[in-house]
């Protein structure tokens, strides 16, 4: 199966919750791979897992990770070739 990335954000108040985090990380099938003060990352073969962990949480909002490809920071400049 392919294990896609999921953004877990804490909408609450303050700081996410030690216990909801725990149990996050506690989760079979779900593993974090990154955390940030209101939000983690994690990855899972199955969104469905996913989406119920978050349900049943209260205050969190999950989507998929999403990737943007960054412009070339060193464009190269086109030869004008005479025709």
């Amino acid at each position: 199966a392919v294990m896609k990335k999921y953004v877990l954000r804490f909408t609450g108040s303050g700081a996410k919750p030690a216990a909801d985090v725990a149990r996050i990380r506690k989760c079979e099938g779900i593993a974090v791979v990154d955390e940030a003060p209101r939000m983690l990352l994690v990855q899972c073969a199955s969104k469905t897992r996913v989406r119920q962990l978050v349900d049943d949480l209260d205050k969190w909002v999950m989507s998929e990770e999403r990737t943007v490809q960054l412009p070339n920071p060193r464009p190269k400049v086109r030869s004008k070739r005479a025709a």
